[in-house]
Parts: structure tokens; C-alpha cells; sequence
């Protein structure tokens, strides 16, 4: 399938799933959808996460002869496995290129899913990772909850408008634009996208044929509709911000009398989304485009109704993750949906660290990936800090890995988008 299904059609397809009827499967359905999850103890959820480690390895050697052969090899008993072991499990995102991926799928896994690929950008063959129906619509609704706990309040379903400032066939293509766009359907949410993707007759690179939606864009700037959610990768952000800043008098008499802005009213509620940070380019640090944004766009407390700095929220996402980390400026560093296992590796030894505030290399664990054992390294430096929120830690994106650490690993899929944003230059919202 070339086109990211809708989210009525996943919901149809995910309940003919043949593995509903597995006791593994079936509780990771409902795990999916429990938001009380994210009121646990972090003590709670760690004995959870490896009974559900053990089940998922128990699935995985039931439904793989290759899988089973691993184990054996690695020394790993599934229904005694312990955290320590995802460390011997896990694969660089580098082996997953191309049809690397294509040996770790179950032979009988769900078909009539969806193919999500990298960018590419690195000019080696993009990381491919087929998702089932079943597994879209645990990934929907787990990334919505986490959502929700992050944003700090529930999205009523129908109410509010979203723009994402992209093209929307890149829902075909990044993770993080196919995670907005499915669960604010989930949601029942209008999403608007803010730029056209020129057709291929044009020529060029993909960056090259974006162009800005001007009629979107005034769409969702003039709309009453509350909470207002805006989502972009952060050179967006900085860039529309600059322009709407730098806009000279007269023209900021005539823009406010046909859109209301500047400043740009988000309402009750309303929120800036980015995804995968500032990696690299040339933008101001993070910290700086919060501060010129917040100059240009408005929110108002959801309870209140009381002016507040308008919050940012950041999505950390791969092409390889079924669920993404977010974070609130100001608020909360990255946090992982409750059930995935996130661990860090010593740089040298690749031995797992358990200690605070040291830099290791990032290891992801999925249990609700059940069409591939999902334990990989994207290839990113991280740094953990307690918390006594309900994971017990929080994550503090550093870098990514250089070649010159033996690593060339494509972009986090935010980053990429951020990279079509600056070479496809300013956004012109005039």
C-alpha cells in the first residue's frame, strides 16, 4: 500500500487480526488503549514492562524459527529474560536499510498493512519497516494518550483545529506527519496542511517542489475554533515567526485587518507541536525560536481562559519507532509512552548505564511491535534524569552519533522534515 490508510480502514482491518486471539496480542490491544497507564507507579510499569519483555519473546519464538534459533544462540530464555538482555537483542538502524528489515519479519505476520520509510537522505538505501493494521492501531492510539499526558489535558473529539506545516503526501513518507495525521483522526480532529507538493514533472528533489498553502495557512490563522494546534518541524516555526515579526507597518495594519494577526491566536488550549528538534542547521538554538514564537503566537489557559506563554511541545519519532518520546518546554524533558523499554548503552562497551545524567546511546524496546522483534539503536545520544513522573526517568536528546563513531545513520524523521523546511527556504505567509 503506497498511501497511508485511512484510520476507519486500520480500525476494520486491525479487528480481523488472526493474533487477537492470542493472550499476548489481546493484552497489548487493551494495554494500548489504557490511559490509567500513565497514573502508575514507575515501579509498576518496570515489572510490567518485563512480563510483557518475557510474553513478547515467548510470541516471537512461538512464531519465528528465526527468532527462536537467536535465542538459543544468545543464551536468552524468553519466559526469563530481563531488561539486561534487550542489549544482546538489539540491531543498528543502519542493518535495517533496504530489505535488511525483511529477515526479522514472522513469516505469518498480518498483511494489508503499511510500508513507513526514511528519507534517504544520506544517499544510502532508506530504512523500510512494515506496520499491520493491528499494529497502526495500537500505535495511533498509544501515541494519542501519550499526547494527551504530555499536552496536559483530554482533546475533545471534534473540537479545535490543526495545520501541520508540510505537504500532506509526506504522511506516505515520515513518521512523525503519519502520527499527527492518524490520531487526530482518532480524535475526529480537522487537520489542515499548510503546503502543496509541487507533481514530479516540475523537477527537482522532493524540498524543491514544496510550496506554502497561502489559503491554509490564512485558514487556520482567521479560524475561531479552539484549541488551535500547530504543528511543524522547528525551522517552520522560526520562519514563520520571523516573517510575521518582521512584518513592516502598513503591512501590519493590512494582515491584521484581513487575518487578526499578528499576534496569532491559538486559542484555549492552543499549542505549538515540532518534531525531532533543531539537529544541526543553521536555526537558532530551541530555546530562542520558543522565545520569538511566543512574541508572534497566543494561547489562552484551557480552564481559565487567562493569557499564557504559548506551550511547545517536541516529538522525537523514527521511521523504526511505533511510538514517539514528547516533551513540554519548560515542564518536562522527553518521556516514552509507559510500555516502551528505553535503555542506554555505554558509548565503549555497549553495556547497559543505569546511572543519571550520563550520556549513553539510545536502545529502544516496542513490545507492541509484534510483526518484528522492535529492538534497535536509531543511532542517538541521550542523557537520563529522574523524574517522579510515572516513568521514573526523563530523556534528554544530546546529538547523533558521527561517522567518525562508526555510525551513518539516517536523520530522526522530525529532523528530516525540518531539512526540507530550510533548503525549501522561507515560508511566505504575506
Amino acid at each position: 500500500m503506497s498511501v497511508l490508510p485511512t484510520y476507519e480502514w486500520i480500525e476494520q482491518k486491525a479487528r480481523e487480526s488472526k493474533f487477537l486471539s492470542d493472550p499476548h496480542v489481546k493484552r497489548l490491544f487493551e494495554l494500548s488503549q489504557d490511559k490509567t497507564l500513565f497514573e502508575k507507579s514507575p515501579d509498576y510499569l518496570a515489572k510490567l514492562r518485563r512480563d510483557l519483555l518475557r510474553s513478547s519473546l515467548d510470541f516471537f519464538a512461538r512464531n519465528s524459527e528465526f527468532y527462536q534459533r537467536m535465542f538459543d544462540s544468545l543464551g536468552i530464555d524468553p519466559k526469563a529474560a530481563e531488561v539486561e538482555d534487550l542489549a544482546k537483542l538489539a540491531v543498528p538502524s543502519d542493518l535495517l536499510r533496504g530489505n535488511g528489515i525483511e529477515k526479522f519479519y514472522i513469516p505469518n505476520k498480518d498483511e494489508g498493512g503499511y510500508v513507513f520509510r526514511s528519507s534517504g537522505t544520506t544517499g544510502k538505501d532508506p530504512v523500510r519497516v512494515y506496520r499491520s493494521p493491528i499494529e497502526l492501531l495500537m500505535m495511533t492510539m498509544a501515541n494519542a494518550n501519550l499526547f494527551e499526558y504530555v499536552y496536559g489535558h483530554f482533546l475533545e473529539p471534534g473540537k479545535g483545529l490543526a495545520l501541520f506545516l508540510a505537504a500532506e503526501e509526506l504522511k506516505n513518507h515520515l513518521n512523525f506527519v503519519a502520527f499527527v495525521d492518524l490520531a487526530l483522526q482518532y480524535k475526529k480532529i480537522p487537520l489542515l496542511y499548510g503546503m502543496d507538493l509541487l507533481p514530479e514533472s516540475s523537477g527537482g528533489p522532493l524540498w524543491k517542489r514544496l510550496v506554502p498553502n497561502k489559503q491554509r495557512i490564512l485558514e487556520f490563522i482567521k479560524s475561531k475554533k479552539e484549541p488551535k494546534l500547530f504543528f511543524s518541524a522547528p525551522a517552520g516555526v522560526h520562519l514563520l515567526s520571523e516573517q510575521f515579526g518582521n512584518l513592516g507597518f502598513l503591512k501590519r495594519i493590512a494582515y491584521k485587518i484581513v487575518a487578526g494577526a499578528p499576534p496569532i491566536n491559538l486559542g484555549r488550549g492552543g499549542v505549538i507541536v515540532t518534531g525531532g528538534g533543531s539537529k544541526g542547521f543553521n536555526i537558532p538554538e530551541y530555546g530562542v525560536i520558543v522565545e520569538k514564537a511566543r512574541n508572534v503566537f497566543r494561547s489562552e489557559d484551557p480552564d481559565t481562559g487567562q493569557e499564557v506563554p504559548v506551550p511547545f511541545m517536541d516529538v522525537l519519532g523514527m521511521t523504526e519507532t511505533l511510538t514517539a518520546h514528547l516533551d513540554k518546554y519548560g515542564v518536562m524533558n522527553k518521556v516514552p509512552h509507559p510500555l516502551q523499554e528505553v535503555f542506554l548503552l555505554d558509548p565503549k562497551t555497549y553495556k547497559p548505564i543505569n546511572d543519571y545524567n550520563v550520556d549513553g546511546i539510545l536502545g529502544i524496546f516496542d513490545p507492541m511491535a509484534i510483526t518484528w522483534l522492535e529492538v534497535f539503536i536509531p543511532g542517538d545520544i541521550m542523557r537520563q534524569v529522574p523524574s517522579d513522573r510515572y516513568y521514573g526517568r526523563e530523556f534528554i536528546y544530546v546529538r547523533r552519533l558521527t561517522e567518525d563513531e562508526g555510525w551513518s545513520l539516517q536523520r530522526a524523521c522530525g529532523g528530516t522534515l525540518e531539512e526540507l523546511m530550510i533548503k525549501g527556504g522561507k515560508i511566505n505567509a504575506e
